[in-house]
């Protein structure tokens, strides 16, 4: 790798360092900020009423990522596709978990996203990058989506009796997958029907 080469890498690990920092508690897991993983400005912003009653989960259906460079790559992706392709003002999801067992903040804690039709703006949607139709999420992706959602609840962003649904209870879709819909249904937040 050249000089310049070099530069760039260090650059963009200041970055993402600088995104990370002051993010999150002691319940909390390493948040990625909007900044760490090169997010475009949206088009428009709603905001939602805190705390949340719901947490909607869902998959990407995407090949899963195990770094940072390669999860931010991927979440950069997505919002592409959602403003370019979909025409949404922003990445549709509020937040995004990695293979890394870090968390990319999408439209964050107060903005409504676009994930599922009918609870975008009484919901947070968590989408864990992935597919995880036959296969669990490696534990540190398990682990970092829990104390998310502890975070929340921490900060005041969930409501401490929130409802945990997958997508799949609430839309014609099979995500996140059945490998962990089953996981799902052992949290304690979980609910059969909303």
């Amino acid at each position: 790798m050249g000089q310049r080469g070099r530069c760039l890498l260090l650059c963009a690990c200041l970055v993402i360092a600088v995104a990370v920092a002051g993010q999150g508690g002691d319940d909390c897991p390493r948040i990625i900020g909007r900044a760490g993983w090169g997010a475009r400005q949206p088009l428009a912003v709603h905001y939602l009423i805190v705390p949340v009653q719901y947490v909607i989960v869902q998959h990407t259906a995407t090949p899963a990522c195990s770094s940072v460079t390669a999860c931010a790559a991927r979440v950069a992706g997505l919002q592409a596709f959602f403003m370019d392709s979909l025409h949404y003002d922003d990445i549709g999801l509020s937040f995004l978990v990695g293979g890394d067992g870090n968390v990319y903040e999408g439209v964050g804690w107060h903005r409504v996203g676009a994930h599922t039709r009918g609870y975008n703006s009484r919901a947070v949607g968590v989408s864990l990058i992935g597919d995880f139709r036959e296969e669990l999420p490696p534990p540190a992706q398990l682990e970092a989506l829990k104390k998310l959602l502890q975070c929340g609840v921490s900060l005041g962003e969930l409501h401490p009796d929130y409802k945990l649904l997958a997508q799949r209870q609430v839309s014609a879709t099979e995500s996140p997958g059945m490998a962990l819909f089953l996981e799902l249904q052992t949290w304690p937040q979980w609910v059969e029907q909303p």
